[in-house]
């Protein structure tokens, strides 16, 4: 990229707005020449296995209310050791309550999870379920709607409590597994009667009463939480055949909340029934999901190569896949390491931010404006799902240990998609920065996680940038703070004092073998 826009006034510079911007300021430099006042910085791509929150492949551990497996954080540990893994899918089975509430004991016990998650400073996609498995008849066992809306209503409050460390939940709930097929309750497709719909293969009361389900998770969950559906038929057919967008994410509208999760992807041309019309579903879903979440597993390899790297790999890229159980299908993730694309996938897999180059000032003074324009590219398969916040962060070289930090405004990293360059043009206000010398930093965070744990910090994917265990981005720059600005500023992001979270216990950079 060129110098399309800067980077560094150090008087009367108005607040820029980010994310491929450019604005003049009254005593900029020409964009396209860079002053010996300020200093160009580049940067490589690493090729660590850097652990992030909220992507990667993940495990499936499943519990029943019917005889509990607590998880705990040393658990946890283990499969972060072995496999790079800092994200489960945990599914709950709830096989005693399917004509009762859920008790309040059973309601501690899925807190006592999400606080071992949070512990071990993992994520996690939810699931609920009363069944495990396919029968072969009826009854088939899942609760009816009543039931359903009842226990969604009692798991709000783990809902909200969670939800930074909660990166999504499946619709779940219905059917075998919780994936909306073999139902008692809803209808079932796959045993057409007269009047049922064409598209969706449901009666109406059925496909309403599914509907309802959809509607009560997304009213219990937080607006910062989406929902995965099974089919996008789905989706379609309740919410519209218009994709989500960065507007409606940022609205939090129903439909940009709803994601897709796929449980047999490349094992059939179909994958399993996960498609209906592949004509019309796939530009639908590969537009839909550069803003929500998809995930999901395999579940068997085929007879067409189907399952191999070049339409895995494709695929994935096309549909924005953030998560993948590891731990299903293991016949297709030997085919994937043969051909060599498992450890490709390990890291694209969600996002990967690389950043590519900055242009900061060498000196600034008190109260004055520091801007700085960034170059970032996302070289993963997703844009992040959620709503990070991007600071400046001042580090004093004295060893005092002070640390100061400006949030940037205007800047949606839910809207840095693959492949594309991303420029931030900003500026932060010295308000409160005393006189000396500074490391520059940067800080990718959840508001919602605040100052909890340096795990849930995301880590840039350069060369020699990443402090990993600090949860920073070092910038190898050194700005001088000196003198009193004294004239009026624009800006409405100001440095002030800061305090770092607890640094991580992990080094947070997979270095395993596969």
């Amino acid at each position: 990229m060129g110098m399309k826009v800067f980077v560094g006034c150090l008087l009367l510079c108005g607040f820029l707005s980010a994310l491929e911007v450019s604005a003049s300021c009254a005593s900029c430099v020409d964009p396209q020449s860079v002053p010996s006042t300020h200093v160009v910085h580049k940067y490589n791509e690493s090729q660590e296995y850097v652990e992030n929150p909220h992507r990667g492949f993940v495990v499936q551990m499943v519990t029943h209310s019917s005889h509990h497996h607590p998880l705990s954080k040393s658990r946890l540990d283990q499969l972060r050791h072995r496999s790079g893994i800092t994200m489960i899918w945990r599914t709950f089975v709830l096989d005693t309550f399917v004509t009762s509430s859920i008790s309040d004991d059973y309601l501690n016990k899925i807190r006592h999870d999400l606080d071992m998650v949070e512990s071990a400073g993992f994520t996690v996609v939810l699931r609920f379920c009363y069944i495990f498995e396919m029968k072969h008849n009826h009854p088939w066992g899942d609760a009816s709607k009543d039931v359903v809306l009842g226990h969604i209503g009692q798991l709000r409050p783990l809902l909200q409590r969670y939800q930074g460390v909660i990166t999504s939940i499946e619709a779940g709930f219905i059917g075998a597994w919780g994936e909306w097929h073999h139902t008692e309750h809803f209808g079932n497709p796959s045993f057409h009667s007269a009047g049922h719909d064409p598209v969706t293969g449901l009666m109406p009361q059925a496909f309403r009463d599914r509907q309802d389900v959809l509607l009560a998770l997304l009213r219990a969950a937080p607006i910062s939480l989406q929902v995965q559906l099974r089919y996008p038929a789905q989706k379609m057919h309740m919410l519209g055949s218009v994709p989500s967008t960065l507007v409606g994410v940022q609205r939090g509208t129903d439909t940009a909340r709803t994601g897709h999760h796929n449980d047999c992807f490349v094992s059939s041309d179909k994958d399993v029934g996960t498609y209906r019309n592949k004509t019309a579903e796939y530009p639908y879903l590969q537009q839909d999901t550069r803003y929500t979440i998809m995930g999901g597993e395999t579940c068997r390899v085929t007879n067409n190569h189907r399952h191999e790297c070049p339409t895995a790999t494709k695929e994935m890229a096309m549909f924005h896949w953030t998560f993948l159980n590891q731990a299903y299908n293991d016949d297709i993730y030997t085919v994937w390491k043969q051909q060599g694309c498992y450890s490709h996938v390990h890291r694209q897999l969600g996002y990967r931010l690389v950043i590519t180059k900055a242009i900061l000032p060498r000196t600034a003074r008190v109260d004055d404006d520091l801007c700085f324009h960034l170059e970032f590219t996302n070289l993963g398969f997703a844009a992040p799902v959620k709503n990070l916040g991007l600071s400046i962060v001042l580090q004093s070289t004295d060893g005092s240990g002070h640390y100061y930090a400006g949030q940037v405004k205007g800047v949606d990293v839910r809207d840095w998609q693959p492949v594309h360059p991303h420029s931030v043009t900003s500026a932060v206000k010295l308000s409160r920065v005393p006189e000396g010398h500074y490391k520059v930093l940067l800080l990718l965070s959840d508001p919602l996680m605040g100052h909890h744990s340096a795990d849930y910090n995301v880590l840039l994917a350069s060369t020699g940038v990443s402090l990993h265990t600090q949860g920073l981005n070092d910038l190898h720059h050194t700005i001088t703070v000196a003198g009193q600005h004294t004239s009026s500023s624009n800006c409405t992001s100001s440095v002030s004092p800061w305090t770092p979270p607890a640094p991580s216990h992990y080094s947070r950079v997979f270095t395993g073998t596969f």
